[in-house]
């Protein structure tokens, strides 16, 4: 074994958002990049991480989820019917090398089948344990497949091999996030960069790990510096804006996911994110207008109604409910639910407020 270096470094009734908050995230092609740039080796997979923050009732209680998005593009690709990325095929007829079983590997990754993946490439390192390639996406299955620790494992097991490899690190500190383990998470990230200071993907990382224990000015300044290696990033910009959002700087957020839109394709969850921070705005027609770019206007109510009912303008929430019910076309169970709990929390209230509220609140739009 190595010796590894020193490391530097209220309860609330339910209410339902469609398309909720989603505040992180990371796409990384980088540590691949790295890998290319530094090792012997070449990767088949073009990853992209993806951290969410998921907002319900109350958007600034939030958890993190991982996912690679690099797999959910392949999936839409699928749907379409169109054809996947170009794969240099396996001659299955043949006894098969290392080589072979990765790129049969990355065949299965590349489609989400991550047991089947999972299966080559532990023939890989059977027969050659060092090859990090394949340690590393193996690494990468274990952390898409919910293993965390699995998946910090065999990251950590990169190092006997090759100590100053940083996306170990990151992916040791994404594990850790899984895990809930924030403060060793962050340390890992730090050792990222010590490694490759360029590594967006962990300053990225560092702005997450500083939301999540709500210290959102921190986090400002590490999405600023990893705007700073990687310019205009949509994904960074949103996650600028969700820290601007949970710092109470709505107009900041407000420019910051425009900017995330502008210089991405049209994102839903970038557009619900502009919607709810113009709804603090208390610009309700922009808000609207933000949420159908990503989502029916049926969702797009509803959304505007759990805004007015987390207001306690119950009567308008309501009325928003009520406009979402009647535009889908289908039973819309998430907004029937909300209308039934506003008119519930409505008629809580004394009858001379209900009527005051009934008269006096406007419209849902």
């Amino acid at each position: 074994m190595r010796n590894r270096k020193p490391k530097y470094f209220e309860s609330r009734q339910e209410i339902f958002l469609d398309v909720a908050a989603d505040g992180h995230v990371v796409r990384d092609g980088q540590s691949l990049m790295w890998f290319m740039k530094h090792g012997s080796m070449l990767f088949f997979i073009s990853v992209l991480f993806w951290s969410t923050v998921v907002g319900c009732a109350s958007k600034e209680s939030s958890m993190l989820a991982e996912q690679d998005e690099h797999f959910q593009q392949i999936m839409e690709r699928q749907k379409a019917g169109m054809a996947l990325e170009p794969q240099t095929p396996v001659d299955l007829s043949k006894e098969m090398t290392s080589e072979d079983y990765e790129r049969l590997g990355d065949a299965h990754f590349q489609q989400g089948k991550f047991q089947m993946a999972k299966v080559q490439y532990q023939k890989v390192l059977r027969e050659v344990p060092e090859r990090l390639s394949a340690r590393y996406k193996l690494a990468l299955v274990y952390l898409e497949s919910g293993n965390s620790q699995d998946a910090y494992d065999q990251f950590h097991q990169i190092l006997d091999y090759n100590l100053d490899y940083a996306p170990a690190y990151e992916g040791m500190g994404r594990a850790l996030l899984k895990m809930e383990k924030d403060g060793e998470a962050e340390q890992e990230f730090q050792a990222a960069l010590l490694y490759d200071s360029e590594l967006w993907t962990s300053t990225n990382f560092l702005g997450i790990v500083a939301d999540r224990r709500h210290a959102h000015k921190d986090a400002i300044r590490m999405y600023e510096v990893a705007l700073e290696k990687k310019v205009n990033n949509p994904a960074i910009l949103n996650n600028l804006g969700m820290a601007y959002y949970l710092d109470q700087q709505y107009e900041a957020a407000v420019r910051t996911f425009q900017q995330a839109l502008q210089f991405g394709e049209n994102n839903n969850k970038i557009a619900n994110n502009l919607g709810l921070a113009l709804t603090k705005l208390e610009h309700y027609d922009l808000a609207f207008d933000a949420f159908t770019r990503g989502m029916d206007s049926a969702k797009a109510y509803n959304n505007l109604g759990v805004t007015f009912l987390e207001k306690q303008q119950f009567a308008r929430a309501s009325r928003c409910f009520e406009k979402a019910i009647g535009t889908q076309p289908t039973f819309y169970e998430k907004a029937k639910e909300n209308l039934s709990l506003s008119n519930r929390m409505l008629h809580q209230l004394p009858m001379v407020q209900q009527q005051t509220l009934i008269r006096q609140e406007p419209s849902c739009l």
